[in-house]
């Protein structure tokens, strides 16, 4: 992919390395991301052991209540490093190198500037990411372009993912806003987006692990949400 050298240029060029899971590939995924799940509340004691169950009829799925303890997850992921030396449940092989690359997940606030039943383009405050489509169309879950979300992004088998949850976080930019995400995107489309696990990878090493990028607005919104339930 070369640099490119406008917007257009980053919506037209952008493509996902990993996108739309086969039923064997959500299987891996999502097993190995509730596992993890499971692991990380029995370290973290975030919500009631029996209350982290599968959704019925949707097993490869992320666990009813999987979103609250994800969120302690990400914030603690030296966790991940435990799963993966101990394999403390037992998992398949296949399963611990799917969650080997997740100690390098990205939680953050992101603003969607773009989205297909392929991939979306999403924003922080320094790069543009792609990801792909997992069991549902990548565009699914973007109400509104531009919108501001909270997402955790993950490697998997070369591309990049979301965990599985999507929250959020303000629907519609306010009129004003929009002039300066437009600026901000222009200024980012210098730079080569963020579209492979190893990219993700490389960007994450000048990431601080016990780094909190959303903001204590935001934070709140968010904990208050899990807390009052309306959030799983």
């Amino acid at each position: 992919m070369s640099v490119p050298k406008t917007v257009g240029d980053v919506f037209e060029s952008a493509k996902a390395p990993y996108s739309h899971m086969s039923e064997e590939d959500a299987r891996l995924f999502y097993g190995t991301m509730n596992a993890l799940l499971v692991y990380a509340n029995q370290r973290l004691h975030v919500v009631k052991p029996s209350s982290l169950r599968p959704r019925p009829g949707c097993p490869d799925m992320l666990y009813v209540n999987g979103g609250r303890v994800s969120e302690a997850l990400w914030r603690n992921r030296a966790i991940i490093d435990d799963f993966v030396r101990e394999n403390p449940l037992g998992v398949s092989p296949a399963q611990i190198e799917t969650a080997r690359p997740w100690r390098h997940a990205l939680r953050d606030m992101f603003t969607v500037i773009d989205a297909n039943e392929d991939r979306a383009l999403y924003m922080n405050e320094d790069r543009i990411f792609v990801v792909g489509a997992a069991q549902d169309p990548a565009d699914a879950h973007v109400h509104h372009i531009p919108s501001l979300m909270l997402l955790t992004l993950v490697p998997f088998k070369g591309g990049i993912l979301t965990d599985g949850k999507t929250l959020h976080l303000s629907p519609r930019p306010v009129s004003w806003a929009i002039p300066l995400i437009g600026e901000q995107i222009a200024q980012l489309a210098a730079h080569r987006p963020i579209a492979t696990a190893h990219q993700l990878e490389v960007y994450m090493r000048g990431v601080p692990d016990d780094e909190n990028r959303v903001s204590e607005r935001f934070q709140r919104i968010v904990d208050r949400g899990f807390a009052s339930g309306e959030i799983a």
